[in-house]
């Protein structure tokens, strides 16, 4: 009998590279200021922060593929491939703040190199530049858009509207966490009661959804806190017949996100990867799908140094990936 209580893990790290290993490194022409990594996904240069400042030529690379020391997207794109030789019938990804679309089109560049089947991406994401810009990065690699789903939303356990930094893309990541507590809201409410803001307040509610008030998100990230439409993964995943891979990054937000549909993801999800934010949610999070059923893939603690048989790699976010053996 399988204790639960103890991790399930999946292949030892030296099969998935050696599934990494049989993926030919690209090599190509790249369009200039385009960035392109070992799949032969391009990007564009100001979709990143370390290069949207500079101006780079067109020309001939010879990309390569991730290592788990520099931990620079190992477990990503070990996730899109091996979801990407489960699938059958259809291949349906799904990533919850998704950002300009890296996970989605990198699971369906893989879906290509592996297993060419039909495909449904999935993209939720709050920041509406976001949206505009999953929409470029799929047109700059085949993808045509309008055959997927991109829904312009935070991710949370309900759909109350919520309060959300709006205005920084490929800035400092957001959420909601902070600017939609209680303790926010309060200070918030008592902050535009002011008599003399009453005509910028009436203005900004009614005509920009804003409250009109900035937040600091670090590193000189400067957003508006603006009212945004919530979905939840009941509205997303329930009208799928099946998701292969649901991806997962919507900093903290998963510790509220998830568990009111942990019963639903267990009927249709195979694989969850999940960037967890803390050592407390990465925690209740595997606890959560190995009381489930699920096995363990791949679980790493955020803010962590890891030695490997690959050899060490620190994480800044948690690294967790589940598969689920009912599905």
């Amino acid at each position: 009998m399988t204790d639960r209580n103890l991790p399930l893990l999946g292949p030892a790290l030296s099969e998935f590279q050696a599934i990494l290993n049989s993926i030919p490194p690209w090599s190509g022409r790249v369009p200039s200021n385009y960035l392109v990594d070992g799949l032969g996904i391009i990007t564009p240069a100001a979709f990143q922060p370390d290069f949207k400042d500079q101006c780079l030529a067109e020309r001939d690379a010879y990309a390569r593929l991730p290592s788990i020391v520099a931990n620079d997207g190992w477990f990503e794109i070990v996730d899109w491939l091996v979801s990407a030789r489960e699938a059958t019938g259809e291949y349906v990804a799904v990533s919850l703040g998704a950002a300009y679309g890296r996970q989605l089109v990198g699971a369906w560049k893989a879906l290509q190199l592996v297993n060419p089947l039909p495909a449904l991406l999935v993209g939720v994401e709050a920041e509406p530049e976001y949206c505009r810009w999953i929409e470029q990065h799929m047109r700059d690699n085949g993808i045509a858009p309008d055959d997927h789903v991109i829904i312009q939303a935070a991710v949370g356990p309900n759909n109350q509207v919520v309060l959300f930094p709006v205005g920084t893309p490929g800035g400092a990541p957001a959420n909601c966490v902070s600017t939609n507590s209680p303790q926010s809201r309060s200070v918030y409410a008592q902050e535009l009661s002011r008599p003399e803001l009453a005509g910028d307040v009436v203005r900004n509610l009614l005509l920009r959804n804003s409250t009109g008030l900035a937040q600091d998100l670090g590193g000189g990230t400067i957003a508006e806190v603006k009212f945004v439409s919530a979905v939840t993964l009941g509205d997303i995943v329930g009208p799928l017949r099946h998701v292969d891979l649901l991806e997962v990054d919507i900093q903290q937000s998963e510790a509220e996100a998830i568990p009111p549909y942990l019963n639903l993801l267990t009927r249709k999800v195979r694989r969850v990867h999940i960037g967890t934010h803390g050592a407390e949610i990465h925690a209740q999070l595997r606890a959560l799908f190995l009381s489930a059923g699920w096995n363990l893939v791949f679980d790493y603690a955020p803010d962590t140094h890891h030695q490997t048989e690959l050899g060490s790699f620190t994480t800044t976010d948690g690294i967790l990936t589940a598969r689920n053996p009912a599905v």
